[in-house]
């Protein structure tokens, strides 16, 4: 797959409703963990870990869009 293909893919993904509302869902529930001073520092640390998954997904994304985009005006 060249990278205008992989881009393509990668902005419906983002457009994607079940794809958001899974990811937004796993924001939401870290931030309540965070919030709630009866947490388990072991709860704690698995939403920082659900959060940086989520993050590194982001930036995944990120890096196939603006390679994509450095290609094109290249």
């Amino acid at each position: 797959m060249n990278k205008q293909d992989l881009a393509g893919r990668v902005k419906t993904l983002r457009e994607d409703e079940v794809l958001v509302y899974v990811l937004g869902g796993i924001k939401d529930d870290a931030t309540t963990i965070f919030s709630n001073p009866r947490s388990s520092s072991e709860q704690v640390i698995e939403a920082h870990q659900a959060i940086q998954a989520v993050g590194y997904l982001e930036s995944a994304f990120d890096a196939i869009s603006a390679d994509a985009k450095i290609d094109r005006e290249s």
